[in-house]
């Protein structure tokens, strides 16, 4: 069972990779960054200021990224350093699913919006709903089996 911890630390490692994501794009602002991640998950997971400002300090700390002012507005890049960085959790991530990394990448991606949505409309969840959505998750569940089995 994830905890909130570990959920929160399973948030930053993905907006880790996220940013650095969006900054091998093009050089951006915080702004900016946050609405190509908002993009990625199609709305569903926002990142707030308050979450990126600590990845952002920590990617220059660990010289990943670098920052410049332009037109009193600082812009955030990423380094060769964090290209290559980059690219090995990139890699990494491709390798841990194996070969069929193309066909799962995108049910993983799915489920992981659905994690920020639950995480993010958690004070809306009361107990009778909380039921609801679990008993469709395990109909759900049920039926993935059968999908994967036939």
């Amino acid at each position: 069972m994830i905890s909130k911890f570990n959920f929160q630390r399973l948030k930053k490692g993905a907006l880790k990779y996220l940013v650095l994501e969006c900054l091998a794009e093009k050089p951006m602002r915080v702004y900016e960054i946050i609405k190509a991640i908002e993009n990625k998950f199609e709305g569903f997971y926002r990142p707030s200021t308050g979450s990126i400002y600590p990845i952002l300090k920590t990617l220059i700390d660990d010289e990943l990224i670098s920052v410049n002012i332009e037109n009193g507005k600082k812009i955030y890049s990423i380094t060769e350093k964090g290209k290559k960085i980059y690219e090995e959790m990139k890699n990494k991530k491709y390798k841990i699913f194996g070969d069929n990394a193309s066909f799962i990448m995108p049910i993983l991606q799915e489920l992981l919006q659905m994690a920020f949505y639950f995480h993010e409309n958690r004070s809306k969840i009361d107990e009778r709903t909380s039921e609801l959505i679990i008993n469709h998750l395990k109909d759900c569940k049920e039926q993935i089996r059968k999908l994967i089995r036939e």
